[in-house]
């Protein structure tokens, strides 16, 4: 719930490997079996945010802990981002756009 609040109502996701998501719905579709089978942790670590009116983009690192519900392995994973953010009426930020790709996991 905290995790898709963040997202406009006509987003779009663009994973790695998988076709684009469209819509702030779909986006949760798809997620939502992690997040049902994983006590998932995002950690999003920005390097660059530049506004220009209504819309602003940033980039940086991100890297997340999934742990299974049912004792199983710990997944950890890192990556960048690149979003396009959209100014809400209230003046809140939604993300509008998002493309990522994780780091190579070695070993």
């Amino acid at each position: 719930e905290r995790w898709i609040v963040l997202w406009s109502n006509d987003a779009i996701q663009m994973p790695p490997d998988a076709p684009s998501r469209y819509g702030k719905e779909q986006i949760q579709i798809e997620v939502q079996a992690q997040f049902d089978l994983f006590e998932t942790k995002i950690e999003i670590n920005p390097e660059e945010v530049y506004v220009f009116g209504k819309q602003a983009y940033s980039h940086g690192l991100f890297s997340s802990v999934a742990i299974s519900k049912e004792g199983g392995a710990t997944t950890e994973t890192s990556g960048k981002f690149l979003a396009i953010l959209e100014k809400q009426v209230k003046g809140s930020w939604k993300i509008l756009i998002d493309c990522f790709n994780y780091n190579r996991q070695e070993g």
